[in-house]
């Protein structure tokens, strides 16, 4: 078995710091699209989604807190997405809604 060179502390402190920036870029981008998914929402569903943001293929996808708001989002989708699209500056083609209550695992 080949033993490793060790990295210098600066070294990792680069890497890091690299992926650290790339984290809150995805942060960010999350919390904007967010932002312009609540501006697109009917009232009644305020306050209901908790994250969105585009995948890597440029999907949309939306996390509420329950299976009943999830049905009524995915009714206002068809409206809300173009909107969300037009604001991003994407060209997604879709959206998805997940149910993740809040404070369960990743989000």
């Amino acid at each position: 078995m080949a033993s490793k060179k060790p990295f210098s502390i600066s070294t990792l402190l680069e890497i890091g710091g690299q992926r650290l920036g790339a984290l809150r870029a995805g942060a960010e981008r999350a919390r904007s699209t967010l932002t312009q998914v609540e501006a697109a929402l009917p009232p009644e569903l305020l306050g209901k989604v908790h994250a969105a943001s585009f995948d890597a293929d440029g999907v949309l996808t939306i996390l509420v807190d329950s299976g009943a708001y999830a049905t009524r989002l995915r009714y206002a989708l068809p409206e809300i997405l173009p909107k969300v699209l037009n604001d991003a500056g994407t060209a997604a083609s879709r959206g998805k809604i997940q149910v993740r209550p809040r404070g369960t695992g990743r989000s």
